[in-house]
């Protein structure tokens, strides 16, 4: 398997058809992907699922479950949302085959994890906060809503075709930026502080929060870099309740 590939989670948030999971979990090893990472699912080892996922059984079996999708990114250093739709602050997502490149590269030395939502709805404005960047399928405009297990489909053709053309190896992150755990306590202790300092208030807080979020997420900082700003926050924090 491409190194790459190895490398990549694709993580099916909240899924509520067990056919749907057992599908993708045969899209992800048709294409040469391993990783399938599941978030409150229903049923994930359900007949349905078993049907579904003919030829991959053992991926559907070695699929790792988790409660929570912060717990599920904890180690995952470049996190990747799919939506059919803009969400304030990020712009127009990206097209899945102008991201492809970039996914590659940073799977090459690094844990990326995809994330798709729930069938209903979509990645919540939670989820996507989680994100580093976003990417859309391109469809027709009168139906934009992908089936999940076709939507995991799309994606694992496309990563697997690039991949197979050597485009990731145009591109190559200079270095190995912080994991999802060490990101999300350094946003942890930044709200605490902004908060202490009087600069959220009211609703517009969650939005500012989430602003910073898409700041610091394009500085792609490493581990050393956010320990440096949390060693500020730290001290900004005893500072002012010791003033």
């Amino acid at each position: 398997m491409i190194t790459s590939l190895k490398n990549i989670s694709m993580v099916l948030v909240r899924p509520t058809r067990p056919g749907n999971i057992g599908a993708a979990a045969r899209a992800i090893k048709n294409m040469g992907l391993s990783k399938l990472v599941l978030v409150q699912p229903v049923d994930p080892l359900g007949s349905d699922a078993y049907t579904m996922a003919y030829g991959a059984h053992d991926l559907l079996e070695a699929a790792k479950v988790f409660k929570t999708l912060p717990q599920a990114l904890a180690r995952s250093r470049y996190v990747v949302g799919t939506t059919a739709r803009t969400h304030k602050g990020y712009g127009k997502p990206s097209s899945l085959m102008t991201a492809t490149k970039d996914i590659l590269a940073r799977a090459q030395k690094q844990p990326v994890a995809i994330l798709f939502g729930p069938e209903s709805s979509g990645l919540s404005n939670d989820e996507i906060a989680l994100c580093q960047s976003l990417v859309t399928i391109p469809t027709g405009k009168t139906h934009t809503s992908l089936n999940l297990a076709q939507a995991v489909m799309v994606v694992a053709y496309e990563l697997t075709r690039a991949a197979a053309s050597k485009l990731q190896s145009l591109s190559r992150p200079r270095w190995k930026i912080a994991d999802t755990s060490q990101r999300e306590r350094f946003y942890g202790e930044l709200k605490e502080v902004l908060a202490l300092i009087g600069f959220m208030k009211g609703s517009q807080g969650k939005h500012i929060l989430a602003d910073l979020r898409r700041i610091f997420s394009r500085a792609d900082l490493d581990a050393r870099e956010v320990r440096i700003l949390r060693g500020i926050i730290r001290q900004t924090r005893w500072a002012l309740t010791h003033r």
